[in-house]
């Protein structure tokens, strides 16, 4: 299958000047102009309008432009990913795993998981791109990620196959040295919780407001950040009682630090590893996959 025609047209688009895109193909800007036609002649609409005499980008994709320029990169990106599954048949494995995550989310899996799967297959080399739930959809739909991991709550299905699940709680994260330092810690209750001033991450905001078991003006909240990272990071440094979301497994890598789960919000809150609606997984996506379902 001859698909440098879609690839040429991408990187058109990326870099909105025929002369430029022509000289990084490596081609002459007549025989570029020529496949532009080709391909609008084939699908019978103008995908790009040109602003003659006008330097930088001078290009602007039509409607049907930008249908066919992320249809043209989801072939693309099939064609890569199933050339390599080929290539490693029956082969070491070895690529690159691409991920999209928020930066929450990112930080344990780097932590955890990475560092084990990269020392047994030590081929596999990492591309993580962190963002909000629009960037981790941006990143799928364009290729540029296999497996994305959101709040299931926020997964289009009509679009995302999920591949496995995993339960999260909403923890209180502290300074055993500073908070309720004169008795063990086993539970906290609500009362207690309303005493301290708290920091919050945007996930556990959302689980505090789903619930009906208290209400956000009743707490003492002294910071709200988007990352669960940045609430604790605020509960390392003893201000704060950090509420966030949490798996089971999942560490927390800060001496003096307690963790207790609050069982009031160990309701169906999972974040979801997904991919592409009808995406088959590369070799080394699927081996992650496997590798992950073995630790939790």
């Amino acid at each position: 299958m001859d698909t440098s025609y879609y690839h040429n047209f991408i990187t058109l688009v990326q870099t909105g000047n025929m002369t430029q895109a022509a000289e990084i193909l490596h081609i002459t800007q007549p025989a570029l102009s020529k496949q532009l036609k080709y391909l609008e002649a084939e699908f019978g609409a103008q995908l790009i309008n040109i602003k003659r005499g006008q330097r930088g980008s001078n290009l602007q994709l039509t409607d049907a432009g930008k249908i066919f320029y992320e249809k043209a990169q989801q072939l693309c990106s099939i064609e890569e990913s199933t050339y390599n599954a080929v290539q490693q048949l029956n082969s070491r494995i070895e690529g690159t795993l691409r991920i999209a995550t928020s930066a929450s989310r990112s930080t344990p899996i780097v932590q955890q998981y990475l560092p084990a799967f990269s020392m047994k297959y030590p081929s596999v080399h990492f591309e993580i791109y962190e963002g909000l739930m629009t960037n981790v959809v941006k990143q799928l739909i364009s290729g540029s990620a296999e497996i994305g991991i959101a709040n299931i709550q926020m997964v289009d299905t009509d679009k995302f196959d999920i591949l496995l699940t995993q339960e999260e709680h909403l923890y209180a994260l502290f300074r055993r040295d500073v908070f309720w330092t004169d008795r063990e810690h086993d539970t906290i209750t609500w009362d207690e919780i309303k005493q301290c001033p708290l920091s919050l991450s945007g996930g556990s905001v959302r689980m505090i407001m789903q619930s009906s078991l208290t209400d956000m003006e009743h707490l003492n909240v002294s910071a709200i950040t988007t990352t669960k990272t940045s609430a604790i990071e605020w509960a390392s440094s003893g201000r704060t009682v950090a509420l966030v979301p949490m798996d089971t497994k999942e560490m927390v890598n800060h001496r003096k630090m307690s963790r207790i789960k609050l069982p009031e919000f160990s309701g169906d809150y999972k974040k979801a590893f997904i991919t592409l609606k009808g995406h088959a997984l590369s070799p080394v996506a699927q081996q992650f996959i496997d590798f992950y379902k073995a630790y939790v």
